[in-house]
């Protein structure tokens, strides 16, 4: 009897414990969508980091309202046309105080006509 008070907590603190690993790994998967949806946007033609980071916020919306918390989304340009958008945040905690963070940054190239040289 005395091997079931210590065993039974030890067991649902590991199953806490996987469960919140699966929870960080889902996080870490759509903060990577959210920016590579937010680089697409802001390297299309006509695209700027405003639409990226918008596009960006928008899918985290869509997917990850209760997922990660307190998200932010960065989206600039840099020199050569290149666009870079940045998404962090910390997952939902199942064992309490436990936020893990998640990030994603993508790079892209910004589209545009050249003239002919």
């Amino acid at each position: 009897m005395v091997e079931a008070a210590v065993v039974v907590p030890v067991a649902m603190l590991l199953v806490l414990l996987v469960v919140q690993c699966c929870l960080w790994a889902h996080a870490a998967t759509v903060v990577q969508s959210a920016a590579t949806t937010g680089v697409e946007a802001a390297s299309a033609l006509g695209g700027s980091s405003d639409a990226g980071a918008s596009a960006a916020r928008q899918e985290l919306l869509a997917t990850a309202r209760e997922v990660v918390r307190d998200p932010i989304v960065r989206a600039r340009s840099s020199t050569g046309g290149m666009v870079v958008v940045t998404v962090t945040g910390s997952t939902e905690s199942i064992i309490p105080w436990l936020h893990l963070p998640v990030s994603a940054t993508r790079t892209g190239v910004s589209q545009q006509f050249r003239g002919s040289e």
